[in-house]
């Protein structure tokens, strides 16, 4: 079954009225962010109106995604991408578009992109560096493995390598750090 976003603390916004915010009065509602492109401006005057432009002043529960303010159609798009990424990789996945996309990027592709360069949360760099290199070891060297001693090896200097050269990281929610191959 696809997610939806009552699967978690979906996002709101605070849709409000331009004319009437340049007029000197808030006039606007809480609506969930993945309709917030259907709110039309009728719906915040409780009726017919000459006002025309809306705009999302506030918001909760983007996880990062969004920030400052933007249209209703924008706040929507970017719920919506909430959807398509496995609720353990969400926060990631906010952190790596404030980080790395694009603003202008087409939000059609960014949860490819994301998926191509997202490698995981770990407790450290360090462990990261260690995992990815007993990942790519053949059989002869894991036989060299078994008699040198791995735990030797510094893997906060090898990490340091790593991480200069292509990949990078985040501090995750609760430690440890997300890591993103960049480039």
């Amino acid at each position: 079954m696809p997610a939806t976003l009552t699967d978690f603390d979906a996002p709101r916004v605070w849709i409000g009225c331009l004319a009437c915010y340049n007029g000197g009065r808030l006039t606007g509602e809480w609506y969930d962010a993945d309709t917030a492109d259907l709110v039309a401006p009728e719906d915040l005057h409780s009726g017919a109106t000459t006002h025309e432009e809306l705009w999302v002043m506030d918001h909760e529960g983007f996880l990062g995604l969004l920030t400052g303010e933007c249209s209703p159609s924008r706040a929507a798009e970017l719920a919506e991408l909430l959807v398509e990424i496995p609720p353990h990789e969400r926060s990631a996945f906010a952190i790596w578009f404030s980080t790395y996309a694009d603003d202008d990027a087409d939000l059609s592709s960014v949860v490819e992109e994301f998926r191509n360069s997202f490698e995981g949360e770990w407790p450290s760099q360090a462990h990261f560096a260690q995992e990815r290199a007993e990942r790519q070891m053949s059989n002869e060297q894991e036989e060299l493995m078994r008699t040198w001693p791995f735990n030797a090896i510094d893997w906060e200097s090898a990490a340091m390598e790593l991480f200069s050269s292509g990949y990078d990281s985040e501090e995750a929610p609760g430690g440890g750090v997300y890591v993103y191959l960049i480039g």
